[in-house]
């Protein structure tokens, strides 16, 4: 099961959420809260899976949240909703330590989707951020070391599939695609699958859905 909470000013659009995500066998709300004040203490607390957070709210956005909350819990994950797409409010999102990325026009399954995504260590941008980060996009010469193995492989980590998963997807052993992993961090100089997906958001090579 995965415990998700809610931190909105909107309540509207906070019991909205509540209410779509409790439809889900999979997906339980275990908190929902106005604002960073409020939410700080249980967010730190309760074992909490994902969070969705507000990015504009009265007291404290949700970058300032999720940046305070990393820094206690390293490994928190966060979908940030936002009524804005621009691919500097997406970076910087990123940057702050975020999972995910939601416009306020996403559809409800994309919520969802997100939080199954995040929940098990991916990252997902919905396809309004995607569109934004690309406008600018470069290809980095760096990818060209790659083999084209090596480039699939990075394609999958990058857009939230496991070693596990892409050894599924491709029929490869798990020893291998670790070893193809290893040659992919090496040859961009990223020592973590997190940095990848940085190397990725900064070069906007992330796929769309």
């Amino acid at each position: 099961m995965i415990n998700v909470a809610l931190v909105d000013d909107h309540v509207v659009v906070r019991s909205g959420f509540a209410q779509l995500l409790s439809l889900e066998n999979d997906i339980q709300v275990v908190g929902q809260f106005s604002g960073a004040q409020q939410a700080w203490p249980h967010l730190l607390r309760d074992a909490i899976d994902v969070v969705v957070l507000d990015i504009a709210m009265p007291e404290e956005s949700g970058l300032s949240l999720l940046q305070r909350l990393r820094q206690q819990r390293p490994g928190f994950r966060a979908i940030i909703l936002s009524i804005y797409d621009s691919s500097a409010f997406v970076q910087s999102a990123v940057d702050a330590g975020a999972s995910g990325y939601l416009t306020k026009r996403c559809g409800p399954e994309e919520l969802v989707q997100a939080v199954r995504t995040v929940s098990v260590g991916g990252l997902y941008l919905c396809a309004d951020a995607l569109r934004a980060l690309r406008q600018t996009s470069q290809i980095p010469q760096e990818l060209a070391e790659l083999t084209p193995r090596e480039k699939e492989i990075f394609d999958l980590l990058v857009n939230g599939l496991s070693v596990k998963a892409i050894a599924a997807q491709l029929d490869l052993s798990h020893k291998t695609v670790h070893v193809h992993r290893a040659n992919v961090l090496g040859k961009l100089q990223c020592a973590t699958t997190v940095e990848l997906v940085h190397f990725a958001l900064q070069h906007q090579l992330l796929s769309s859905r």
